[in-house]
């Protein structure tokens, strides 16, 4: 029985003469220029030019000495390549590249193995990695940091001396209700969407500014184009006060400019409002974000409703509905849970 004839790629003195004749050298690390071509270099072995080419690129890799690529075995993926490619590590540091940019760093990291597109493509699949949104997160406060520390208990302070005296406490923010105030998701059949026209949710932006409390639920509103500023925040203030009598009350806030400005103070002042400002970076404390949500969904639902009738969109009219939609008891919850953060926030800090 003949003896079975070596593959080209595991002949050493082969390759070594190849690169001999290509670069002049057999240094596997070279950095010279080529002195013949592929065609020349294969007449005077009688290969054809992309067997040299393929030799010569066999040659030069490091990591084939041990793996050459002829070996079929080699080029499925070990346990130490999964376990790379579907690291949290890995998937972080290379969020930012395409499937195919992906292959070529993957090759360069295990030059024993041929990746595509494809390959990573069903790879990922099989071990539940889809394409996601980039989750954005706010910034997260160490209250044990001497300076927030500080802030959050003058602010528990506050909101001590206002239930001493017997003072309402008003909870308000401010909404925008824009173009990207949408619903983007709904059920639909397999490979289906539900299609609606770009234009029909073009809306004009509108500004809510709202207060709500834990004894009334839901007390006021003010709905502006595009922003609140000072003047329309004065105009809000004036109508809360109107709702109380002209009796004192406070609010709790967030740190907007607009809250801050000395035309602000000023009708805080006048009106016998004592104002508490919320920690920076810390919502879960003001209870009228959780009410907010509520209602951007009832007016996602109601945009989303009139859209498909083909009918007229008015986000003004929507944003009522969705107001008068919400149950007072859901309101107060959500006033409920921003205190119960605070309480929450004083016991981790006593341990």
């Amino acid at each position: 029985m003949p003896r079975p004839r070596m593959p080209l790629s595991r002949d050493a003195r082969l390759l070594e003469y190849l690169s001999l004749l290509r670069y002049g050298t057999t240094d596997r690390f070279h950095q010279r220029k080529p002195l013949l071509n592929c065609t020349s270099i294969a007449k005077i072995v009688q290969l054809k030019p992309s067997t040299v080419q393929y030799l010569i690129k066999v040659y030069q890799r490091p990591a084939l000495q041990v793996a050459p690529l002829f070996n079929r075995r080699l080029l499925r993926l070990r346990k130490h390549h999964i376990e790379f490619l579907t690291s949290e590590d890995t998937l972080r540091a290379w969020a930012h590249l395409s499937l195919k940019q992906r292959a070529k760093l993957a090759h360069r990291q295990f030059p024993e193995v041929k990746f595509s597109s494809s390959s990573l493509q069903r790879l990922y699949k099989k071990h539940g990695i889809r394409f996601k949104f980039i989750q954005k997160i706010k910034k997260e406060i160490d209250f044990h940091d001497e300076v927030y520390r500080e802030l959050f208990t003058k602010m528990v302070q506050q909101l001590q001396e206002v239930k001493d005296a017997d003072l309402p406490l008003i909870f308000l923010d401010e909404a925008i209700f824009s173009f990207n105030t949408f619903k983007t998701k709904a059920w639909s059949k397999a490979y289906k969407n539900i299609v609606i026209k770009d234009h029909a949710i073009k809306v004009k932006t509108q500004a809510l500014i709202a207060a709500i409390s834990l004894e009334d639920g839901f007390v006021d509103y003010l709905l502006h184009p595009k922003s609140i500023k000072t003047e329309e925040f004065k105009v809000f203030l004036k109508q809360l006060s109107n709702r109380f009598d002209s009796k004192p009350f406070a609010i709790f806030l967030d740190n907007l400019s607009v809250h801050k400005t000395n035309l602000s103070k000023e009708c805080f002042q006048e009106l016998q409002i004592t104002p508490i400002f919320n920690i920076p970076y810390s919502p879960q404390f003001n209870g009228i974000e959780s009410y907010f949500s509520i209602l951007k969904n009832e007016y996602k639902n109601l945009l989303l409703q009139q859209i498909i009738k083909g009918e007229k969109v008015d986000a003004v009219r929507f944003i009522k509905m969705a107001i008068e939609a919400i149950d007072e008891q859901k309101t107060k919850r959500c006033v409920k849970y921003g205190l119960d953060c605070i309480k929450q926030q004083q016991e981790d800090l006593r341990k």
